[in-house]
């Protein structure tokens, strides 16, 4: 039966000294399973303890609204009293329904005095884990992954198993590389957490230059050099360079900046324009570049005037 039982509230500061203690904690466990609430408590000598009995309710507007529902009388059902009457008031729950999850608390009864403890909160969670995963790093970053629980917070690594596209993952801290990239899980006593996405990003690299059409050309034909560049995030800028001659620019020469975008189109050739033409691939993590050598020939074949591109890129 309900009630309030404000005054009993009242009555803690009254009682409570250094002859008596009630040590438990509060706690959290997930709906469905167990869970054991250990306590002790002891008392002034000379006094006998005739009874122990738990408290379940909340905090009200006015209040505290509980009622008595086990002590150590009774032993069975949903609520289990694994204490005595002799230092232990130790309480077991059997599986753990949402109404569960509420405010308990102890009231001791001796030949001669009474005793209430302060209360303490059961938390009851739906099971579950969640698995923390850093979204995006950059490639050599140390990641490290953190499997959480709803009641205990991170369960101990050794016994969290962490997998990556459904394969073993060996450890759950690591310098990233590309092949890290993938979703992520981790398990714990036979839950299963969310999947998370891990993006490795990486500066631009195998940057390369390739000219089209090749071989022999009409003079005043054009050619399209385009460049590519591996990169995450993406490339967002390229930037075309030029050097007049056929041996490689010195570091620090100046060169001649001729375009931008992935395609550069040179048209009507000459001889002129002969030269190293760098591409220069950025995104938001850095740059990478690579160069094409284009030696331009004029030569007269079969009456029509010809020119030959050859090409070497690095």
């Amino acid at each position: 039966m309900t009630r309030t039982i404000l005054g009993i509230l009242l009555i803690i500061q009254g009682v409570w000294s250094s002859d008596w203690a009630v040590k438990y904690q509060s706690q959290c466990a997930f709906k469905g399973t167990s869970v054991t609430i250990p306590c002790s408590y002891s008392h002034p000598p000379g006094h006998r303890v005739t009874l122990v009995t738990w408290y379940r309710g909340k905090i009200r507007p006015g209040g505290w609204t509980g009622y008595p529902f086990i002590n150590s009388h009774s032993m069975k059902g949903h609520f289990q009293y694994q204490g005595d009457t002799s230092g232990s008031c130790t309480l077991r729950i059997n599986r753990l329904l949402d109404s569960d999850q509420a405010g308990y608390f102890v009231a001791l009864k001796t030949d001669d005095d009474a005793f209430t403890a302060p209360y303490i909160t059961l938390t009851v969670q739906d099971p579950g884990i969640t698995a923390v995963v850093p979204t995006v790093v950059v490639e050599r970053d140390m990641v490290s992954l953190i499997c959480k629980s709803k009641c205990i917070g991170s369960p101990t690594a050794n016994m969290v198993v962490w997998s990556r596209d459904g394969k073993a993952v060996a450890s759950p801290t690591f310098r990233a590389g590309l092949d890290d990239a993938g979703s992520y899980q981790c398990a714990w006593e036979g839950l299963q957490s969310n999947t998370v996405t891990l993006d490795v990003q990486f500066f631009p690299r195998n940057t390369t230059v390739w000219v089209e059409p090749q071989g022999e050309l009409l003079k005043g034909n054009s050619v399209n050099l385009t460049c590519s560049s591996a990169a995450n995030p993406p490339v967002h800028n390229y930037t075309w360079w030029w050097y007049s001659g056929t041996e490689p620019p010195p570091a620090s020469s100046m060169l001649d900046l001729i375009g931008t975008g992935q395609v550069l189109h040179l048209a009507s050739l000459v001889t002129s324009q002969t030269g190293y033409y760098l591409c220069q691939a950025t995104n938001t993590l850095g740059e990478s570049n690579s160069s094409a050598l284009l030696q331009i020939e004029g030569t007269t074949l079969a009456g029509r005037a010809s020119i030959f591109i050859r090409i070497w890129s690095r």
